[in-house]
């Protein structure tokens, strides 16, 4: 009964829309995806692994968690596809397949925002020693089980981190010595 008073452009128009909406937010969702697993299935202050097949809701062939700073140009050599973002400060995470760039976010510092759960890449493998810097991480459909660390410290903030860092040394590049 409620359909025959609606126009058939305006049913169309509200169900791309709708589509469109859902879309955006299947796809904001393999950012929080991490964390919503994590949460779900790992300890506050202990390591545990995540299968990032299991939590990406799309086909892709790697993955790179790049570190803040690296230019455009740079990205495109590493990723070997062309990647059409300006300079920024901020991490960066890239899916990709068949040489395109299908998904790619900027992760922000956690003191701009209002968020209360922040994913935080850790670029030293497997220690924060001098010479265990490495510029990005390479994760592959085959290879593709990161280590993830809850960090929460109530007296000092209330936001809650989820360090995440290779799980074995194929994973890392741009090693510098």
């Amino acid at each position: 009964m409620f359909f025959r008073g609606v126009n058939k452009s305006n049913m169309i128009i509200f169900s791309l829309m709708l589509g469109i909406v859902i879309l955006f937010f299947s796809f904001e969702n393999s950012k929080l995806g991490i964390i919503a697993y994590a949460d779900k299935h790992c300890q506050r202050n202990t390591t545990c692994l995540i299968d990032m097949n299991k939590i990406i809701p799309f086909d892709w062939d790697k993955m790179y968690i790049i570190d803040k700073g690296i230019s455009p140009e740079d990205i495109e050599k590493i990723i070997g596809a062309k990647f059409n973002y300006e300079n920024s400060l901020f991490y960066k995470i890239i899916f990709v397949r068949d040489q395109k760039v299908i998904y790619s976010d900027e992760y922000h510092p956690p003191d701009e925002s209002y968020m209360k759960k922040f994913i935080k890449p850790n670029f030293y493998y497997p220690h924060e020693r001098e010479g265990d810097y490495f510029s990005y991480y390479a994760v592959s459909k085959d290879n593709s089980i990161l280590s993830v660390k809850i960090e929460n410290e109530p007296l000092m903030s209330d936001k809650i981190y989820y360090n995440i860092f290779p799980s074995n040394a194929q994973q890392i590049r741009g090693k510098e010595l």
